[in-house]
């Protein structure tokens, strides 16, 4: 009876990077956050500060995906200098899907939800255009994960035009 075959990656780390298995981060040891495949596809609507406290929540989150750190610990750990620059990057954060918050007598805990929400919110924006959730879409089937249905069309408002102003009589 054959030993089982190598996974391919595995194979290549030995060939290409010997002794790599000393220098990698072992998941299946504990202390690992998985991060959806997906983020890879909406990082460009993570600008700077929003992707550290994003990924900061992340690898804090519990199983159960709720976390609540101060923003002094958010501060600490990211390097970000200003708790404006913490609370406006939380405000995009929410807006576009990523997260919500919620202040509980005092402490103000945070619900990391999965980025399909975040990618559907940043489509109902317009921020995402079809063409971009349909490349998302793509890599979801392939991940044999639920795609995102295209947001309906709102009706556009027609602008009323502006009224005229009343020319007063001279007289």
């Amino acid at each position: 009876m054959r030993a089982p075959r190598q996974h391919r990656d595995e194979r290549y780390r030995q060939h290409c990077f010997p002794g790599a298995e000393q220098e990698v981060f072992e998941t299946g040891k504990g202390g690992f956050v998985p991060l959806p495949i997906i983020t890879r596809k909406l990082f460009r609507w993570l600008p700077g500060a929003e992707l550290s406290v994003w990924l900061y929540l992340v690898t804090r989150a519990s199983q159960w995906s709720i976390c609540y750190p101060t923003f002094d610990e958010i501060m600490r750990d990211t390097g970000i200098r200003s708790k404006g620059t913490i609370s406006k990057a939380i405000r995009s954060l929410e807006k576009k899907g990523f997260i919500q918050s919620h202040n509980d007598d005092g402490v103000r805990r945070y619900l990391v939800r999965d980025p399909r929400l975040a990618a559907k919110q940043l489509a109902e924006l317009g921020e995402i255009t079809p063409g971009q959730l349909e490349d998302i879409n793509d890599l979801l089937e392939q991940l044999k994960q639920p795609t995102i249905e295209q947001p309906k069309k709102r009706p556009q408002v027609v602008p009323l035009a502006p009224k005229a102003d009343k020319v007063r009589g001279a007289g």
